[in-house]
């Protein structure tokens, strides 16, 4: 059976089995109305795509029909016919939303039969817009869903890469040419304030020449008190200016990871003081600082070496008492080459005559 379902409506039987047969052999499932109020309560059962009704039957003309079915359905096509037509009715039944108006008896039947053909085609068109529109729509939303759950993504992604660059304790930055800082995380704060404060601004000078052809990928800057790492690489080139990140780290001075610049210049010095007549204080404190010495180059002969009781880092060191470094020494002396045992005895040399010197005082 068809699914287009079309309602004709006449009281003239001779005419309304004509339209009915016209449009059954179209393939069409026709129903039929012998006056209006008929053709009313089919309305009410169902929606039909094409309604054909004469426009005088006595009860309920056709634009009472016309307007009813444009009410349950506004896509449902209408064609009137009608044996008196006039310009009036023709302009009315228009004006409602007919699809067409067509006096009997039809110049010929194919007259008819375009009419409804053009009617049911019209129909299909609006309703295929209708689905269309309705798919655009779906699938908008849904795009629009898709952007935003992307958009969420990557706000989410750059919120912990910004929360990973904050607890870096490096310090990072993204410099463009000319120097200009586009980004940087906390600890590359604190190092750029640390630069203003000082007059010559060395790292912000740095910075500025990141981008020259003799610039090495690491680098040290010494800026106040501290000595930085600089390491530099570039970002990808996606568009604007290129750009480089920088990052600055502070060397630390750890014992166990091999020998301290300088420290055989301590050593050497302390030596040479401790070889001095110098006041018995200034002779305790040498050999202090030469026993703890001592202890910092054999802790890097053998990591596992406790030095005294000292468990700080080298930049906060204390000198320990008196005998708290005979202990050390002790320590020392057991672990220590046969080059370091005459050092060894002069200090112990030094120690016994400040003690004579303490005793002489006290009696």
């Amino acid at each position: 059976m068809s699914e287009t379902r079309v309602l004709v409506a006449d009281d003239d039987a001779a005419m309304l089995g004509l339209m009915a047969r016209r449009l059954e052999r179209q393939g069409l499932e026709v129903f039929r109305a012998e006056d209006g109020r008929g053709a009313l309560e089919k309305i009410e059962q169902g929606v039909f795509d094409l309604i054909v009704t004469d426009i005088y039957m006595p009860g309920v003309t056709g634009l009472e029909i016309l307007k009813q079915a444009k009410d349950v359905d506004v896509n449902t096509q209408v064609i009137v016919v009608t044996a008196g037509a006039t310009l009036d009715n023709a302009i009315e039944a228009l004006n409602n939303g007919a699809f067409a108006y067509l006096k009997k008896p039809f110049d010929h039947l194919s007259v008819f039969d375009n009419t409804v053909n053009r009617a049911l085609q019209f129909r299909r068109v609006l309703l295929d817009n209708i689905r269309m529109g309705n798919i655009q729509r779906r699938c908008g939303d849904m795009l629009e869903e898709e952007v935003t759950a992307r958009v969420h993504q990557l706000q989410r992604r750059r919120k912990e890469m910004l929360d990973l660059l904050s607890s870096l304790p490096d310090g990072v930055l993204v410099v463009e040419q000319g120097g200009r800082i586009v980004m940087t995380n906390p600890a590359g704060d604190a190092w750029l304030a640390l630069d203003r404060e000082m007059q010559e601004q060395p790292l912000l000078n740095f910075l500025g020449h990141v981008f020259e052809d003799w610039m090495s990928e690491t680098s040290e800057l010494e800026l106040g008190p501290q000595t930085l790492e600089i390491h530099l690489s570039d970002l990808p080139v996606r568009e604007g200016s290129p750009r480089k990140v920088v990052v600055l780290k502070e060397r630390r001075i750890d014992a166990s990871s091999g020998s301290i610049e300088g420290l055989t210049e301590i050593h050497d010095g302390l030596i040479w003081i401790s070889q001095q007549p110098v006041e018995p204080d200034v002779a305790r404190r040498a050999a202090q600082l030469l026993a703890l010495v001592d202890q910092i180059e054999a802790q890097q002969r053998d990591p596992t070496l406790q030095i005294g009781t000292v468990s700080v880092p080298w930049s906060e060191m204390t000198i320990p008492e008196s005998g708290e470094l005979r202990r050390g020494e002790k320590q020392v002396q057991e672990t220590a080459p046969p080059k370091l045992e005459g050092e060894i005895a002069l200090r112990e040399a030094l120690l016994e005559r400040e003690e004579t010197a303490d005793d002489a005082k006290d009696e």
